[in-house]
């Protein structure tokens, strides 16, 4: 009986570790309660637009953050969206060299997922962008956030 007693709190001691060293926000973290897509289609599931969306607009230096892509029909009614047809995430930053500041900054993945993750070294405005494309020739359907990177 005492051996086992010993493994449950050493269980424990190490999972309230491993809490602590990663925090609430673990390098992986899924936002809780949000699917990038609706269980079903509506009658018109034609794309007309998309909206990006975050958790949060402001997040700290080298702090993770999610960000997440859904479509919508002329009706504003949510749709499916097919996440091979995200050609790209992209950023770039307010009142900053580009080059200067992209060393620092994360963005993963950076295409075929309607969700991506972004963290930056630096301080700064910054604008993350999705790219959706429909039909191949098709114009793409973009839409971005502002998030505020401060120390």
């Amino acid at each position: 009986m005492k051996y086992h007693n010993k493994s449950i709190l050493l269980f424990v001691m190490i999972f309230i570790f491993i809490t602590m060293s990663m925090g609430c926000n673990g390098s992986n973290t899924i936002i809780p309660g949000i699917d990038p897509n609706p269980s079903t289609n509506p009658d018109n599931s034609t794309v007309s637009y998309v909206k990006v969306s975050a958790a949060s607009s402001t997040i700290k230096v080298n702090q993770s953050l999610q960000l997440v892509v859904k479509g919508y029909n002329s009706d504003d009614e949510w749709v499916i969206l097919d996440k091979s047809k995200i050609k790209s995430w992209g950023w770039t930053v307010q009142g900053q060299c580009y080059n200067c500041v992209k060393p620092y900054v994360s963005l993963s993945p950076q295409s075929g997922s309607l969700i991506t993750t972004f963290s930056s070294g630096v301080t700064g405005t910054f604008y993350i962008v999705a790219y959706y494309q429909e039909n191949p020739g098709d114009e793409y359907i973009t839409d971005y956030t502002e998030v505020k990177v401060t120390k």
